[in-house]
């Protein structure tokens, strides 16, 4: 067995290990002078059911890069690898050419959430039952024949912006042949959500 073909099967060990029945989640962020650059946080959690077992995964991934107000000098003492990568990333952009070619995300905050829900129990809806509740809240009504539909709109009030959804839903009898077989004789749903927000600061 090959380094990578190792690290892969100890990786997915050490998930199965951690998600039976349990919620496991990790979040990391590189600092900036005036606030977070760069946030990430991951959530999982499984939940065993009498015939299956869900699995429900979440990410948010946050970007927000400023324009530099002026010229900074370099950190004293020893600080944390996250804050000298902030740094690092704070002084290339003092420079014109930077802020130039980085301008479409500069000053702005990006932010993408994306949920992702499995089944392998008997669910009577298929991929439907594991919709987002939310989403009726938001008057999206994702369609049954549709595997995979986008909404986009444009955001008012304070903060203008834009706003973009895209949800997949994945029923067995929709996957190649080889993966049903993979799967064997269990049911399996997914639905995957990926939420794209832009905001002006």
């Amino acid at each position: 067995m090959g380094i990578l073909s190792r690290v892969r099967a100890r990786g997915e060990a050490f998930i199965a290990r951690r998600l039976q029945g349990e919620a496991v989640a990790l979040e990391a962020s590189i600092p900036g002078s005036a606030g977070a650059l760069c946030e990430l946080r991951v959530e999982a959690e499984s939940e065993p059911q009498a015939d299956g077992e869900r699995l429900r995964l979440r990410a948010h991934f946050k970007l927000s890069l400023r324009r530099p107000a002026a010229p900074r000098g370099k950190i004293a003492g020893r600080v944390a690898l996250p804050a000298r990568i902030g740094r690092w990333i704070e002084r290339r952009l003092e420079s014109p050419v930077a802020q130039l070619l980085a301008a479409p995300v500069l000053d702005r905050d990006f932010n993408t959430w994306v949920e992702v829900r499995a089944s392998s129990a008997a669910l009577d809806e298929g991929s439907r039952a594991l919709v987002p509740e939310k989403l009726s809240a938001l008057g999206i009504q994702p369609s049954r024949d549709k595997p995979l539909q986008t909404w986009a709109g444009a955001l008012t009030g304070a903060r203008p912006g834009f706003a973009m959804l895209t949800m997949l839903q994945l029923d067995k009898e929709r996957m190649p042949p080889p993966l049903q077989q993979a799967l064997g004789d269990k049911p399996f749903q997914l639905t995957a959500t990926v939420v794209n927000v832009v905001e002006e600061p």
